[in-house]
């Protein structure tokens, strides 16, 4: 063999390996968002070869599993109920880890001058809600609890980023929807929250492409592996969190303020069996209540563990 050749051959053998791409979509002020805004993830992963693009950022999941479904995202993460109902609508998608419930953080926002005082009041009025999130789930469970028809109660569907105009200009009665918007309405709008005749917990789901997984396992794993670490070291840093929180989420501080007084301990863990059950409780009750057309089964739902 000629020494061109055998220089030839070395080159071919020592090509470096073809770098894995993992395309995340994301919600604006999410954990995501700051570990996007700290470089966590690309200081982690450039080593090991594995390149981040971030898709987005959206106000709320639906569009980031929109992204999922025409493969133009692997991953992303958001509320619970609108996972389910993508799952429902057939998203070719499974869940791969949660953070937990976020107990605090949601309510129904009225004007201040409003005569709505409490949960019945809304009976004739006009509600914003997500269309198959948390704030419908939300409103549908609470009228259930009280034995009022859902009838009695109108829904305005809109994202929260176009809702907020709409419930300032007194366009609709109340508006249900979580913080920071609940915060935002309460300091910019001087809204007040009604009491609630029960809490709703909603999970936060993170959700894989399927398709995605099967190509790229490892490297996805990696990526949950890390955020859930970022978790764990906000936890640990709360100003630190807050002031990068500020900054992607654009939010004035008094804002901020109000939303880290009432929002969860952060996390990305693995699913577990009361999880699982209430993740089926949810799914069960929003395909009875005719929120989705086709039940789903949340076990067959979770990423394969391997």
């Amino acid at each position: 063999m000629s020494k061109q050749s055998q220089g030839y051959s070395t080159a071919q053998n020592s090509a470096p390996e073809k770098q894995t791409v993992v395309r995340i979509g994301y919600i604006k002020g999410s954990l995501s968002a700051i570990a996007k805004e700290r470089g966590t993830l690309e200081r982690e992963l450039t080593p090991k070869n594995i390149k981040v693009e971030w898709v987005g950022t959206f106000p709320s999941f639906a569009p980031v599993l929109e992204t999922i479904n025409a493969k133009s995202s692997d991953l992303g993460a958001g509320g619970d109920i609108a996972g389910l109902s993508a799952l429902s609508g057939g998203i070719n998608a499974c869940i791969i880890a949660y953070r937990p419930a976020n107990r605090n953080s949601e309510g129904i926002v009225v004007h201040a001058d409003s005569p709505i005082r409490k949960f019945d009041d809304l009976i004739g009025k006009k509600v914003i809600v997500n269309r198959g999130g948390i704030s419908e789930h939300l409103l549908l469970k609470l009228l259930e609890k009280e034995n009022i028809s859902k009838e009695k109660v109108s829904r305005v569907y809109m994202k929260p980023d176009e809702a907020l105009p709409a419930w300032a200009s007194h366009h609709v009665d109340a508006w249900a929807v979580w913080d920071p918007w609940v915060a935002s309405a309460e300091i910019k709008y001087n809204a007040r929250q009604i009491p609630l005749p029960a809490q709703v917990p909603h999970y936060s789901l993170y959700m894989v492409d399927r398709d995605a997984l099967k190509e790229k396992s490892e490297a996805i794993r990696e990526v949950i592996a890390i955020l859930a670490q970022e978790a764990e070291w906000l936890n640990k840093h709360p100003q630190e969190n807050q002031k990068v929180y500020q900054k992607v989420s654009g939010l004035p501080p008094e804002v901020v303020k109000r939303t880290f007084e009432r929002r969860p301990v952060d996390g990305v863990l693995p699913l577990e069996p009361k999880v699982i059950a209430d993740l089926q409780s949810a799914a069960d009750w929003i395909y009875k209540q005719g929120i989705v057309q086709k039940r789903v089964e949340v076990r067959d739902a979770l990423c394969p563990s391997s």
